[in-house]
């Protein structure tokens, strides 16, 4: 299965995540806009190369504002779209001295994406960097179970029931049993009053997964019977390892034995004259499977490194998806300080001098966005999001076992069906 098509979403979206800004998106979708209706001269340009990515560049720029306004950020400004679900409280006088406002939530949360009032907030930075950071393994645990769902289909496309049931299959449950665990009771806590409990009694993810792995007593439960339950997955990901690691080897030696046992069957069917009259062709098919050779060792050494680097790098390849919580804060970050350094104080200048200002710092403003926001970290954020769908995305499910890549074209898919 071609994994093109599901490459052509996925990967603008991986980037989106990083680079999440309306008007940074903004930019980028117009620059892919304006490669579209692009002269078929323009590619003999400087600018050419890019022509053939300038429907991959308006899907870049799409999905970061749909990250931008999932983040209400506009050039590092919040984005104030609905109002926000906060209310300003009353100062008191200690708090009227150190300059502290305080704000509690009053009605339905905010309709989509962060609420704007926590832009500019002392612990704007603590809220953010959770969320982006369990919203980076949320997607990346996802993707890789779509990787390991396209082993699956190409496990049954292809007739191979070993693969499909000692390899697909397990591997699958394994990672859904550990971090598909970890993400659905991300989410549970999402929807869960934890300010309503005492501090002793909120649960811990972390301390959770702890406790499961070392079968402890957890005394702060995210729910009822989560020790049964975990018990559950504990000794379904405890199986799936040996149903990894030892009954493919034996499969296949017995798989060779019986072909083995057919190659000699045959050859005994007939002599040497009743052989000559079905021709060589013949002949040298019963004569290369019965010189066949069989490697036991090297299946059961190659078998236990693919068991290692799965179990191992399920582990590594979701942290590897926290890439994706650094480089949005530090897109974030850069475009705050580009905006606090330049523009702001421009703004803060008094009268008649602010024109002035203004009219010096947003060349600069503009200047510094253009050539580390919108071509310095669209090259790293475009890296990054290569990198995650070449190692951590095509691990699950590519072979390199010689067969010829066919990239996806609906000139060829039309031609081939009619």
């Amino acid at each position: 299965i071609n994994p093109a098509v599901f490459t052509t979403v996925t990967f603008p979206f991986i980037f989106g995540i990083m680079y999440g800004d309306v008007g940074h998106g903004l930019i980028l979708s117009l620059f892919g806009v304006r490669l579209c209706y692009a002269s078929a001269e323009s590619k003999e340009s400087l600018l050419g190369s890019l022509f053939f990515a300038r429907y991959l560049f308006v899907l870049m720029g799409f999905f970061s504002v749909y990250a931008g306004l999932m983040y209400s950020d506009f050039l590092s400004v919040g984005l104030n779209l609905f109002g926000s679900s906060y209310a300003e409280q009353p100062q008191t006088p200690q708090q009227e001295k150190d300059g502290i406002t305080e704000f509690q939530l009053n009605g339905a949360p905010y309709p989509f994406g962060v609420d704007p009032v926590w832009h500019g907030s002392q612990n704007e930075l603590l809220f953010v960097n959770s969320l982006k950071m369990k919203l980076s393994v949320l997607f990346g645990v996802a993707q890789m179970f779509l990787g390991n769902c396209l082993k699956i289909a190409n496990s049954i496309n292809g007739r191979n029931p070993i693969d499909l049931f000692f390899e697909a299959i397990p591997q699958t449950l394994f990672l859904l049993c550990f971090f598909g665990y970890m993400d659905w009771m991300i989410m549970y806590k999402w929807v869960l009053p934890i300010e309503q409990m005492p501090a002793s009694d909120r649960p811990s993810i972390l301390n959770t997964m702890i406790t499961m792995f070392m079968a402890q007593d957890n005394k702060q439960p995210l729910y009822e019977g989560q020790a049964g339950f975990q018990n559950i997955l504990l000794l379904v990901l405890v199986c799936c390892v040996p149903l990894m690691l030892i009954p493919k080897p034996i499969l296949l030696w017995q798989a060779f034995q019986r072909k083995q046992l057919a190659a000699q069957v045959r050859r005994a069917q007939f002599d040497d004259l009743e052989l000559q009259e079905y021709g060589n062709s013949e002949s040298e098919t019963l004569s290369a499977e019965l010189s066949e050779e069989f490697d036991v060792g090297e299946i059961v050494i190659h078998q236990l490194i693919e068991t290692i680097e799965y179990v191992l790098g399920t582990v590594s390849h979701t942290a590897s998806y926290l890439r994706l919580w650094a480089l949005s804060l530090a897109h974030g970050q850069l475009a705050a300080v580009i905006l606090q350094k330049i523009l702001l104080p421009a703004f803060a200048a008094p009268l008649p001098w602010n024109g002035l200002a203004i009219f010096c710092a947003f060349p600069l403003f503009a200047l510094a966005t253009t050539g580390i926001l919108c071509f310095m970290d669209v090259l790293e954020c475009f890296l990054h999001a290569l990198r995650l769908h070449w190692v951590e995305f095509q691990s699950k499910f590519y072979h390199a076992d010689g067969k010829e890549f066919a990239p996806f074209r609906l000139v060829t898919v039309l031609t081939d069906h009619e």
